[in-house]
């Protein structure tokens, strides 16, 4: 009645522990959600920002590569007398010519006749230059956009002065070519970027159907967007796009070049930013998920081998008599052995060290936090099933120990160093007791002191028939008092295969451990 009783209380506090985990977790990732929710938008905007500063640098230098040809004017006109003045324009006009976006260009010195420097110009457009520069003689600079045929140009006209001396200069550049230019030159990727002037026509945008078109009737953008306020020269806000076809941030700014009154538009599409918000948000759901099932999981280990320990006792307590055959003996030794071993692995230290660990990692690197909840689930689920016969293959306990490896240097990172050295790799065939590279490896950190300043270093060295483990001596002047549960583990199994060459030693300021490997023959 007294272990009924105590069962039926045993159940119900699972069961409110499961309610309890439940509860927590399910706060836990909506409170963790929103806060990442909050820093993944914050930091995608400011790269969005960031790409938005690149894109319309990187326009501006290219639109005052093209405006270049002033200052080469200035040069020309300072340098020249009126005898070689128009020679001197001639050549630099036909140079300018070479340049694919450039259809046509033109000077005039005072009020002489206008000369061209592209041979191939039409007549019309003769004519159009000529009635262009009488009906703007006076004015210092323009830059418009204009059709010329089917297509579109960008007409740049300046006038210079010096002396006695007036130079008027005009060229124009197709917007199709240009557009293609761009294309080729600019490796952006994740944003693109159109340009328009005061009146809204479209002077470059990635696709060439909108150039020369009204860019406040074929998008979202609005003359508003073009007035800034004092403390921030840019307009930023969320939008339908005109080109994706779905919301873009988008960043309006006037485009920073001598004489163009014109403004840039940069687009990053939101999805992106959406899609990694999710993306982490349902990372981090999966990481505190699993941890609620280890811990779940965890617990009802810890339940089933308390009532498993119980039996045991009211058994050993009624049997007064030892088991007559000694086989018997070794197997029930054997299988108490494994318990304890499991309880004394799976332990709450260990697993909320994890977990905090894990914790620090989620917010700073995801990736490691990753890898690092694999290796905790794989650690786990190595331990939950140990084998029959008490030992493992060299190689499965040599992955095991790198995970686990893994798991303490994350945590205490540059506190511990190990290495492992294979010097026969016919050994890795061999069997080697069960957790025993673990009992080691966990008896070094845990009696010896490990600072930055003083690292407490781990060689695991693999030979033929043995393995030998040694760390420096660092001991901890008040260390927990020792059971020796590890090494009792570690002869019980190697006296039941009959190998006594099981070593440990202290020497020159080293522990050292010799692990016999065990052959099996078919």
């Amino acid at each position: 009645m007294r272990f009924r009783l105590k069962k039926i209380t045993s159940r119900r506090a699972f069961v409110i522990y499961v309610i309890v985990s439940i509860l927590i977790t399910v706060s836990s990732v909506y409170i963790l959600s929103n806060l990442i929710t909050d820093l993944t938008e914050k930091s995608n905007e400011e790269m969005a920002q960031r790409n938005f500063f690149k894109k319309q640098e990187f326009l501006a230098q290219e639109f005052s590569k093209i405006l270049e040809q002033e200052n080469r004017i200035k040069h020309v006109l300072k340098i020249s007398n009126p005898e070689n003045l128009a020679s001197n324009l001639q050549v630099l006009s036909s140079v300018q010519g070479t340049n694919l976006l450039v259809v046509d260009n033109w000077f005039q010195i005072n009020d002489n006749k206008i000369q061209f420097g592209i041979d191939s110009i039409s007549d019309a457009v003769k004519k159009d230059a000529e009635d262009f520069i009488l009906k703007n003689k006076n004015t210092d600079h323009i830059s418009i956009i204009i059709p010329q045929g089917k297509e579109w140009v960008w007409r740049v006209y300046f006038k210079l002065a010096s002396k006695n001396t007036t130079v008027r200069y005009g060229y124009d550049i197709n917007l199709k070519k240009l557009h293609d230019y761009f294309s080729t030159v600019d490796k952006s990727a994740g944003n693109y970027a159109f340009i328009f002037d005061q009146s809204g026509r479209c002077i470059y945008h990635p696709e060439s159907d909108f150039i020369g078109k009204n860019i406040y009737e074929v998008s979202s953008t609005r003359p508003f967007d073009t007035i800034f306020s004092k403390k921030q020269d840019y307009v930023k806000r969320v939008t339908m796009s005109e080109f994706l076809k779905l919301d873009v941030i988008r960043f309006t700014k006037k485009i920073d070049v001598k004489n163009l009154p014109w403004f840039i538009c940069v687009n990053f599409p939101k999805i992106f930013i959406d899609e990694n918000v999710a993306l982490i948000k349902k990372y981090s759901t999966w990481i505190y998920s699993i941890t609620t099932v280890m811990l779940l999981l965890i617990f009802y280990l810890f339940s089933y081998a308390n009532r498993r320990a119980y039996k045991e006792k009211g058994i050993a307590i009624k049997e007064k008599n030892r088991l007559l055959v000694e086989n018997e003996k070794i197997v029930k030794e054997k299988a108490l052995i494994q318990l304890q071993h499991l309880k004394e692995q799976i332990n709450p230290h260990f697993l909320f060290n994890s977990l905090n660990s894990l914790y620090m990692l989620v917010g700073s690197d995801v990736k490691t936090a990753q890898k690092f909840t694999l290796n905790l689930s794989r650690i786990y689920r190595y331990l939950i099933d140990p084998p029959a016969k008490n030992i493992v293959p060299l190689k499965d306990e040599l992955l095991f120990i790198e995970k686990y490896i893994f798991l303490q240097q994350t945590r205490f990172k540059e506190e511990l160093f190990f290495s492992i050295k294979i010097e026969n790799e016919e050994a890795l065939d061999k069997f080697i007791p069960y957790l025993a590279f673990q009992v080691v490896v966990e008896n070094a950190i845990k009696h010896n002191m490990a600072t930055q300043e003083n690292p407490l270093t781990t060689e695991i060295l693999i030979q033929k028939d043995q393995v030998i483990i040694s760390n420096n001596l660092q001991k901890k002047a008040h260390g927990e008092p020792s059971t020796n549960f590890g090494l009792k583990y570690l002869s019980s199994i190697y006296n039941f295969y009959s190998r006594t060459n099981l070593k440990t030693s202290e020497k020159e300021g080293n522990f050292v451990c010799i692990l016999p490997l065990i052959s099996i023959h078919s």
